[in-house]
């Protein structure tokens, strides 16, 4: 009688399946990998074309009501609600109305290192890899304030655990006079200090400052028969006016890597050209890579004892220009313009307020009141600021040890520039004067 024998598998049969499903695995898996994050840029493309349709028929909306309205930008939560897997919205208009959305990824969520920029008709995507060591520093000083960063008002002084403060429009800054934010840039070790993220061209940007000099210069100068030789206070060009002395040294020689040696800057009236400025201090190309063109905003300050932090705030972003019309300092004919781009500035007197850890400065940032002690900014240095005045068009706003002050253009307190970071830039130290941030992109 025959056994019934059950046939088995021999071993190179085995070794053949799996051979064949590991070839179906090699060719399945990038195929679905690729379906997933196809589904991944779908969804995410859905709501930017979601968005940016929502805020041109915002636009639309707001013409209709007033014919006059040309918003250049705003917030994404104006027109959409979105879920914790973005990090970062921003929506722009052109002069059309046609508006462009930013949205980026959160780290660790559905869109993870996706960024994606364009109108509803075209949109583009970009993939960020991060740096060994380094992470996205919107994240890193969004994360700074989460949970506990005090939303001030008008700078009430409270600031969280890490010298962090959220400004009543959405800014995160520094403040106090032991903030953690040193910066290694430029191959200057701790030279210069992050002023905080802000919103600049519907994009968050960080911007720094040195805050160790690169010398005394002025503002602006000017020929003996304009505003008696002391200056112009408009500080980007303006029909044939090149723009102020200052701003364009900044960008000039301050931009110039390869300047073989020391250059004259203006440094007094009647158009003085003496102060000498340092070509060890020029901008590197490594630095230069990191720093983009973004709008400063050039509106005057008056020229009044009183001057609370939230006036200063607006009076920056306002249209207030030369309000003189007569006078030996008040003959210049150059008409004021309130916005400015370029690379290279300054900073704002309410960065100089918002750094201040004493509340009371928020009541008066100006001369006569000194209330903006506690400070990481304090020290003489020049602003970006004009100021508008009765009697002079030549003034600019500048920074003291507890006030801020007025000089004429000819005058020669310390410069210290400012500049934004591009967009995406990345970060890693601990912001300690011997663990400064460095940045890389």
């Amino acid at each position: 009688m025959k056994k019934n024998r059950k046939k088995a598998f021999t071993l190179v049969e085995l070794l053949a399946v799996i051979l064949i499903l590991a070839v179906i695995l090699i060719i399945a898996v990038p195929q679905i990998m690729n379906t997933i994050k196809s589904t991944r840029l779908k969804s995410m493309e859905s709501s930017a074309r979601l968005i940016v349709t929502n805020a041109e028929k915002d636009y639309l909306s707001q013409q209709a009501i007033n014919q006059n309205y040309n918003a250049t930008s705003i917030p994404c939560s104006d027109v959409a609600k979105l879920n914790d897997d973005y990090s970062s919205c921003s929506i722009t208009y052109n002069s059309n109305g046609v508006a462009t959305v930013r949205l980026k990824g959160a780290s660790g969520g559905k869109f993870d290192k996706i960024k994606c920029t364009g109108t509803k008709d075209n949109i583009n995507y970009t993939e960020i890899t991060p740096l060994p060591g380094y992470t996205d520093a919107v994240e890193y000083l969004t994360g700074l304030c989460t949970g506990t960063c005090p939303k001030s008002g008008d700078n009430d002084g409270i600031v969280n655990e890490n010298g962090m403060i959220q400004d009543k429009y959405g800014n995160y800054r520094y403040q106090g006079s032991t903030a953690d934010n040193y910066v290694t840039f430029n191959d200057e070790r701790a030279n210069w200090r992050i002023v905080g993220l802000f919103d600049v061209d519907g994009e968050q940007r960080v911007k720094i400052v040195r805050k160790v000099q690169i010398g005394r210069f002025s503002w602006d100068s000017s020929d003996s028969s304009v505003n008696s030789g002391t200056g112009i206070n408009q500080w980007g060009p303006s029909g044939t006016y090149e723009g102020a002395d200052l701003m364009r040294e900044l960008n000039g020689d301050y931009l110039n890597s390869s300047l073989s040696e020391n250059a004259l800057w203006y440094n007094g009236e009647n158009n003085k050209k003496e102060g000498t400025f340092n070509k060890d201090y020029a901008l590197k190309t490594s630095a230069q890579e990191l720093i983009g063109d973004a709008t400063w905003y050039t509106g005057s300050m008056p020229f009044v004892n009183t001057i609370t932090l939230a006036e200063a705030y607006a009076y920056e972003r306002g249209t207030q220009g030369k309000m003189c019309s007569s006078g030996s300092k008040c003959n210049d004919d150059v008409e004021r313009t309130y916005t400015w781009i370029g690379k290279v500035g300054l900073i704002y007197p309410s960065d100089y307020g918002y750094a201040s850890g004493n509340s009371n400065c928020a009541t008066n940032i100006s001369y006569g009141n000194y209330y903006c002690d506690s400070n990481w900014i304090a020290g003489s240095g020049w602003t970006i600021t004009p100021t508008s005045s009765p009697s002079y068009s030549d003034y600019e706003w500048d920074t003291r040890s507890n006030y801020m002050g007025n000089y004429t253009g000819n005058n020669t307190p310390c410069v210290c520039p400012a500049v934004y970071l591009l967009p995406d830039i990345q970060i890693k130290g601990s912001g300690t004067m011997s663990d400064p941030y460095v940045f890389a992109k």
